[in-house]
């Protein structure tokens, strides 16, 4: 056979050729396996990071829950606080509407939260107050403040965890968590009497409403099983980017398991962009210190 011009015969040239596609191929696969494996630890770490945050900001807001404020203070008289706390099922939140208002769209059949406490001013201040709420902001001295937690979806339609709060100038609701996909509670019930502030079974807001729904109007209208709320249990489930998952196989995801059968996701019944991603449910208990 006649030699090429470079000395190679043609069978040659077609090996090396060849085995440099082979090792192209091999170096693009390594490639692709770790900008896979950079993408998906990536968003674990922001997922574990936002998770601790919502649970951190909740859970701050649930230990001032029903907290009097100041003695003598105006917020703390009379003989009917307003409930401390008080839930929603599968129901969204208007922002500009008093407290939790009417009942909206949720996202993914998620709950709502809301919290109240009396503020108590700072030791030798003339303004501010040492009680916080949601957004980070003090509450006036003497009035009962509001932190609310709701799940609703952003401008680009990614849902995000938020807070709602009345401030000087009216209702505002700011986002805490973007990547949130569900937001659910079981509310811890101290049913003893008299009663020792330790929870004797776990219920949704809809079976804390029914146990308040079979007392007679006149005791109802207090709302009595709301105010033997003693702790509460905070499930979140997020997600990450989009890429941050490999696979075809799709998962589903049981956050109140045995006790709220609509609380589960499944990646099958989400958008397509939202399947095949990072996920990570993140839970915790609260036990209320102002009951």
């Amino acid at each position: 056979m006649k030699p090429l011009q470079h000395g190679l015969a043609m069978p040659e040239v077609l090996i090396a050729m060849a085995l440099s596609l082979l090792v192209a191929l091999a170096a693009a696969s390594l490639l692709h396996a770790s900008n896979g494996d950079f993408l998906h630890n990536g968003a674990n770490t922001r997922i574990d990071d936002s998770g601790r945050f919502a649970l951190s900001i909740i859970g701050q807001s649930l230990r001032q829950a029903g907290y009097p404020g100041e003695p003598g203070a105006d917020a703390a008289t009379g003989p009917a606080p307003p409930l401390a706390i008080e839930g929603r099922d599968a129901a969204g939140v208007a922002t500009n509407a008093e407290g939790l208002g009417d009942p909206q769209a949720s996202v993914n059949g998620s709950d709502a939260l809301a919290i109240r406490y009396a503020a108590t001013a700072i030791i030798g201040a003339t303004a501010g107050g040492a009680m916080l709420n949601c957004a980070g902001f003090p509450a006036d001295s003497g009035e009962w403040a509001w932190s609310i937690f709701y799940l609703a979806r952003a401008g680009d339609g990614i849902a995000e965890l938020r807070c709602k709060y009345k401030g000087e100038n009216g209702w505002g609701s700011d986002a805490v968590v973007r990547g949130v996909d569900a937001f659910h509670l079981l509310y811890g019930i101290d049913t003893d009497s008299p009663r020792d502030n330790i929870p004797n079974l776990y219920l949704t807001a809809r079976g804390i409403d029914a146990l308040d729904d079979m007392l007679p109007a006149a005791e109802r209208v207090m709302r009595p099983h709301w105010r033997r709320i003693t702790s509460v249990r905070i499930v979140l489930l997020l997600h990450g980017e989009s890429g941050s998952r490999g696979g075809n196989r799709l998962s589903s995801y049981e956050l109140l398991p045995g006790a709220d059968p609509g609380a589960r996701i499944d990646e099958a019944s989400l958008p397509a962009p939202m399947q095949h991603r990072a996920r990570r449910l993140f839970t915790a208990t609260v036990a209320l210190r102002n009951p």
